[in-house]
């Protein structure tokens, strides 16, 4: 795929999470779309599994935000250092809000083909994110 489509993928899905539409995403990504967060025991499989998991994102964190620091692309794959930050108001697969403010980065692998996301991993620092929750000390 050419740099420019890439940049458009990137943009339009990133736009989409901060807007909070799991549809508008989802239309980025093709059905089989595998959507594995390192820090999760399994992988999310399939557009329904993705929606899913960002739903509950967004029901957990009604505030969060995605900002861009940096891209790298390599032939078929965006990857993006991004900072993530929100406020834990709402239940999060079901964990009660702690009502923390979480500030974190995380890189994101964006595998496309013919115009659509294939995979996406997604590797943060969950320590980071449970000590500013107030769910871990270290």
């Amino acid at each position: 795929m050419k740099r420019e489509e890439l940049l458009d993928i990137r943009d339009g899905f990133f736009a989409a999470m901060n807007e909070h539409d799991v549809e508008k995403m989802a239309q980025y990504c093709t059905a089989d779309i595998v959507a594995d967060e390192v820090a999760e025991p399994e992988p999310f499989v399939g557009i329904d599994a993705f929606k899913g998991s960002y739903s509950d994102v967004f029901e957990g964190y009604p505030d969060c935000q995605a900002e861009i620091l940096d891209t790298l692309i390599d032939d078929d794959t965006v990857i993006c250092q991004v900072r993530w930050y929100a406020a834990n108001t709402g239940i999060f697969r079901g964990e009660e809000p702690t009502g923390k403010k979480v500030d974190i980065q995380i890189a994101y692998f964006l595998k496309a083909k013919e115009g659509k996301i294939v995979r996406i991993t997604e590797y943060y620092d969950l320590a980071t994110l449970l000590v500013q929750q107030g769910q871990l000390e270290l």
